[in-house]
């Protein structure tokens, strides 16, 4: 049967009843076979070890067997520094995309700690914000005992293979990208149809504009793919 790989982003007691809401949305259909993307220090004021509340939310689903993996550590470009990319997929969130190997390393160690400490556990992989990563980011990952490391058109390994999965994934922020976004819930697993797995990549922020194309896209997605992690991807 073919695969899909369902993610959720963002996850953040910042915006918890929505990370809370959006988990639940994505558990009835996958059961625990999904990864959370969870942000260690949202914007510099949503560091999770702060919210005992939300360490135990957090906590149950781990034990349950969802994937945590690490997000950045801000979701936050702090260098404002300009660049095309930067402004075609985000706006000013891109953390990893400019910063030297040191600043990266940094980053990446603190959320690492952050969420170990936590979980009792290491976050399993990473994904940077946006799925934006400079060179130096890319070198600094390499330092750190991820299982993945995810980007946007594939996963890579330890042992540097990469899978190529492609993404669907839906916008928020203005009319126009959310009217995109419903017809791309019914489109968008319509042109993966031939591929073996695609990534659907889920945001907390898409509540509540989105609520009905996502409910929609996983509940089709469900019906006709098994739905698995990336820790699944990396034991292959």
């Amino acid at each position: 049967m073919k695969k899909v790989l369902v993610s959720l982003h963002d996850v953040t007691p910042v915006m918890f009843n929505r990370s809370r809401q959006l988990t639940d949305m994505i558990m009835k259909r996958t059961g625990s076979n999904f990864t959370m993307l969870v942000v260690p220090d949202f914007h510099s004021h949503g560091r999770i070890d702060k919210h005992p509340e939300f360490c135990s939310w957090l906590r149950g689903l781990n034990e349950a067997g969802v994937e945590i993996a690490q997000h950045g550590l801000y979701h936050l470009d702090m260098n404002e520094k300009f660049s095309i990319e930067g402004k075609l997929f985000t706006k000013g969130e891109g953390e990893f995309l400019s910063l030297s190997q040191d600043e990266a390393r940094v980053r990446i160690a603190e959320g690492y700690k952050i969420m170990s400490d936590v979980l009792g556990e290491a976050p399993s992989g990473f994904t940077a914000p946006a799925w934006l990563y400079s060179q130096g980011t890319t070198q600094a990952l390499k330092e750190f005992p991820f299982k993945w490391i995810e980007y946007r058109w594939f996963i890579q390994f330890p042992d540097e293979t990469r899978m190529r999965i492609p993404p669907v994934v839906f916008a928020t922020r203005t009319l126009w990208k959310r009217m995109c976004s419903v017809f791309w819930a019914s489109t968008g697993p319509v042109a993966f149809s031939m591929n073996s797995t695609f990534r659907l990549a889920l945001h907390v922020r898409d509540l509540p504009a989105l609520e009905k194309p996502v409910e929609k896209v996983l509940y089709r997605t469900s019906l006709s793919r098994t739905c698995i992690t990336c820790a699944d991807l990396a034991q292959k």
